[in-house]
């Protein structure tokens, strides 16, 4: 190649640089400046958002909505409490739901027994003793430990899509090679080509992303709630508190009921992730989510909502008759 040749080669590669690094710079604002639909009930309206300061001085948003026997939500990895969407209303008639945010930063130092800590320190805020503690995917990792370091404070645990440890059963096509591929084109391209992209994600069943009835839903949840709303590294560093935790040797310690959900179609967490919880925890039982992936809480509400609601009416009628009540 002759010197003008090179020059201009090196001018073609530094204008794509420039233009690539625009592009990135603009998806980054962009991404930062979404703002998630807030959580309304049924009639309509937007639930209002508290603040609260855990003891370490990090600050996160809830939701305290409803009365009657306190359920706490916890969100997955994405960490934000609008994945509740669609139980928060659906619940509040019978129940008090509370649900907040994954906190966004922790010290170098910090462990994942924070991340439980705060579940207990959210429950004193909201001046709740007992309650029935549902977590979703790395939230149902929470909610057990959650379990183990304050038993006193838990009626039942729902375990929705979740994990006891990451293993190589993670691995293969679907998260090497799809997954990442899933995630970049959610995050940085245009919103009608990752809205495109995501439906064929939806037929593959890849990731989050699953073809049940209900995928449109989680379509929009990673567009305009999850994971496009939340930079990639928060996200990460959740994870990395739980990278090297194995909750089975603590999980036959787990003395509150257990229901452990699971959306029949969830190619993202392996089925021996979900059998280790239900051999291991004493009181425990399966519930299925048909036609539904990672996200059945959003991609099958009805289903889901229903589920949970009938499993804490049968605690309601254990701990009547325990009491020598009539249900």
């Amino acid at each position: 190649m002759s010197l003008p040749q090179r020059a201009s080669a090196a001018r073609t590669a530094a204008g794509l640089a420039l233009l690539l690094g625009g592009y990135t710079a603009w998806v980054r604002r962009r991404n930062r400046r979404l703002l998630r639909p807030p959580v309304r009930g049924p009639d309509g309206l937007a639930y209002p958002s508290r603040r609260m300061v855990y003891s370490d001085g990090v600050e996160v948003t809830y939701l305290d909505a409803g009365s009657g026997s306190p359920i706490v939500m916890i969100p997955g990895a994405d960490g934000m409490k609008e994945t509740f969407r669609y139980q928060v209303p659906a619940l509040d008639g019978r129940h008090r739901v509370i649900v907040a945010d994954l906190r966004a930063r922790h010290e170098p130092d910090a462990s994942f027994d924070r991340l439980a800590d705060d579940v207990a320190e959210l429950m004193d805020e909201c001046g709740v003793g007992r309650a029935v503690v549902v977590g979703q995917s790395l939230g149902g990792a929470v909610a057990l430990r959650f379990g183990t370091r304050y038993p006193e404070r838990v009626r039942g645990l729902v375990i929705s899509n979740s994990l006891t440890r990451i293993t190589l059963e993670h691995m293969g096509l679907n998260r090497t090679g799809l997954i990442p591929l899933a995630r970049f084109t959610t995050r940085y391209l245009p919103t009608a080509a990752s809205r495109a992209m995501a439906r064929l994600w939806s037929r593959a069943e890849v990731w989050i992303f699953d073809d049940s009835p209900g995928w449109a839903n989680v379509v929009e949840y990673v567009l305009w709630t999850g994971p496009r709303t939340v930079p990639a590294t928060v996200s990460r560093g959740r994870v990395d508190l739980f990278r090297e935790v194995d909750l089975r040797a603590e999980l036959r310690h787990v003395r509150a009921p257990t229901l452990v959900v699971r959306g029949d179609r969830d190619s993202y967490m392996p089925p021996r992730w979900w059998d280790d919880i239900l051999e291991l925890v004493p009181s425990s039982r399966s519930a299925e989510v048909q036609e539904a992936g990672h996200c059945c809480h959003i991609s099958m509400p009805g289903t889901f909502n229903q589920t949970v609601l009938e499993w804490i009416r049968e605690i309601d009628v254990t701990e009547a008759q325990s009491r020598g009540e009539a249900p």
